[in-house]
């Protein structure tokens, strides 16, 4: 049981094996303090500790160290029993969406163990839920309570990662709940710490069951983001009428009821000239704009149709029906996008990032705060070029200034001292078809590209696809919260999702995964798929060497036969295991999948419910005559 003490103890994270006390400020700095809630059996060793720090500096920096030399940190037990009953205690003043939180607890902890965890009666092990206003905004607290443990939040959100901390740096086994021993205080640096969902093509977020979709959000939650983005795709259907865009309408809705019932802001994507596929052909742009993806029925906002309304009229009236049905839900954020897929090349409309653009994002900017009070408006900079970024800064400074915030991916761009955020791809770069090959890895490429911009940037919306890049999203979450260096998160992620005993193997085959992230061909990849040529990046893609494939993988199988039958069984740990089987097996085939690469490719399919996917999604299983 823990003790108040007098003396100075030494606590760590054992899930990362590095000292706590001011958690998370993506340095390995080693805080000395005096802590009432010690436990007696962790008292700090200072001459051991000296002596090992110097060992670990010799072999390459105690950074280093403490990613992945001592191997013992990462699977040490917390010092702390099992339990089979946990008891949380809420706040006295309760509310319904604290009591959806402890939902989100409650069931990953019954996913990984036989504890149970309730608000009533007596048990071994009590958690208590707090609100305190003191902590930073967003920011959670954890801390010893008696015989228990405090998360304190300082809104329901801080309760949230609070617990999202707590559940990662626990163990789960037969035994029950085994709570872990972090204790210390974050709070995030970045204020915006958005995902965004393409919610179209048939991809996870548009045909998966929709109760999967909603977990999912939620678990993502867990890891800090605090904004769920998603985009109504207009070009699949004829209006806003149509009982397929009806039926569509409903699952984003309930996907972003989900985000609002933990606590998550949301908001939408919309192209500035966006239209349905039915849009009248008079209206629509002529001239060629590609900039990223196009749709033909796209609308430009200067034309005059038949009925005499313009293509303005149009646009304001789509997405005025948008914005209406979307407002219960009280979104922060409307999004407006220039290119990909939206654009008009013609002589009023061109240039379109700095002419068109701005013009018709004021009105649909106007319209957002009419139909949604307290609405944010971001003005998307996505495919300008440098010259259009001059003349929209130019155009929107002072009161034309229609963005509350500057989306702006790859480049510090930011106007008037209003926030930016970034708008990095994790789903799509170095893999075709996307997600095609299992558990995306690009962690180290988000670090790369977040210290680029990240003393200007307010944080960000990564780009998602599917579920495949899980591993690169939560890896984002934490770049926000605190620049926490991916090997951190990865470490946690290993033990949380697949286990802490296998914690070093792992993130070394992680690190292999990432190294070989290539694109990759053989001729007969997407027979009898529907799709332009200039959408197939790795046409004539060579093998690469691909060193480690056959270590990774030797090592995934042993670990598999190891883990408990919840991890095993999990899509994140399959995702992981088969990306690991087809990179070496593809290796070993000169690039060209066999049987048993085809298996993988139809679970892959299974997993994403991608069945009816647009082929950039459809892992390239044999089509089927």
């Amino acid at each position: 049981m823990p003790t108040r003490a007098r003396s100075i103890c030494f606590q760590q994270d054992l899930s990362t094996g590095y000292a706590i006390g001011k958690p998370d400020t993506g340095r390995r700095m080693i805080r000395w303090e005096k802590n009432s809630m010690c436990n007696s059996s962790k008292r700090f060793d200072r001459r051991r500790f000296l002596k090992d720090s110097l060992l670990a500096g010799a072999a390459g920096g105690i950074l280093a160290a403490a990613l992945g030399s001592h191997s013992s940190l990462a699977g040490e037990q917390v010092a702390a029993s099992s339990a089979k009953v946990v008891r949380v205690v809420l706040p006295p003043k309760s509310n319904d969406l604290l009591e959806k939180i402890l939902g989100v607890f409650s069931r990953q902890v019954a996913k990984r163990c036989p504890a149970r965890v309730t608000t009533q009666g007596e048990a071994p092990l009590t958690v208590a839920l707090t609100l305190d206003p003191a902590i930073g905004s967003e920011g959670f607290r954890i801390s010893g309570r008696g015989g228990g443990i405090e998360v304190a939040g300082q809104n329901e959100l801080g309760v949230l990662y609070g617990l999202g901390k707590l559940l990662r740096t626990s163990r789960y086994s037969q035994e029950g709940f085994t709570p872990g021993s972090w204790r210390g205080q974050s709070v995030p640096q970045k204020p915006i710490r958005g995902i965004y969902f393409a919610t179209h093509f048939h991809n996870f977020y548009h045909e998966a069951p929709i109760e999967e979709v909603q977990h999912y959000v939620a678990e993502l939650a867990l890891w800090g983001f605090n904004t769920l983005l998603v985009w109504y795709d207009m070009h699949h259907f004829d209006g806003f009428d149509d009982p397929k865009a009806a039926a569509f309408r409903k699952r984003l809705y309930a996907i972003c009821k989900a985000a609002r019932d933990v606590g998550l802001e949301i908001g939408l994507i919309t192209i500035a000239n966006e239209a349905y596929n039915n849009s009248p052909a008079e209206l629509r742009v002529g001239a060629d704009v590609h900039r990223g993806g196009w749709y033909d029925c796209a609308v430009c906002p200067e034309k005059t149709g038949r009925d005499g309304r313009s293509g303005l009229d149009y646009i304001l009236g789509v997405l005025g029906e948008e914005f209406d049905w979307i407002a219960p839900l009280r979104p922060k954020y409307v999004v407006i996008w220039p290119y990909d897929q939206g654009g008009c090349g013609c002589e009023k409309c061109r240039p379109w990032g700095s002419n068109g653009f701005v013009r018709t994002g004021a009105k649909v900017a106007g319209l957002a705060r009419k139909k949604l009070p307290g609405v944010k408006v971001v003005a998307s900079t996505w495919y300008l070029n440098r010259e259009e970024w001059a003349g929209m800064a130019k155009a929107m400074t002072g009161k034309d200034g229609w963005a509350d915030v500057i989306l702006s991916e790859g480049h510090i761009w930011k106007l008037d001292g209003r926030p930016m955020v970034g708008f990095p791809e994790i789903s799509m770069h170095g893999m075709f078809p996307w997600g095609g090959f299992g558990a995306s890895v690009l962690a180290a490429r988000a670090a790369r590209q977040w210290d680029g911009v990240k003393a200007a940037s307010d944080g960000g919306f990564p780009y998602s696809e599917g579920i495949y890049e899980d591993i690169t999203k939560v890896a984002c979450s934490q770049l926000y919260w605190s620049d926490r260096p991916p090997a951190e998160t990865l470490r946690e992620y290993i033990a949380y999702e697949y286990s802490p005993e296998h914690v070093d193997a792992l993130y070394k085959v992680m690190m292999t995964l990432e190294q070989n992230h290539h694109f990759r061909w053989w001729p007969e990849q997407l027979a009898g798929a529907d799709i332009p040529a200039h959408w197939i990046p790795n046409r004539g893609a060579k093998p690469q060497p691909d060193p480690g494939a056959e270590d990774a993988w030797a090592t995934v199988q042993q670990v598999d036969k190891a883990l408990p039958q919840w991890s095993r069984s999990s899509w994140r740990w399959r995702v992981f295991y088969l990306r690991a089987l087809l990179d070496a097996r593809l290796k070993a085939n000169g690039g060209t999948p066999d049987a048993r690469c085809n298996e993988a490719f139809e679970e892959l399919i299974r997993i994403y419910h991608a069945q009816g996917a647009n082929p950039v999604l459809r892992p390239p299983a044999p089509r089927k005559k």
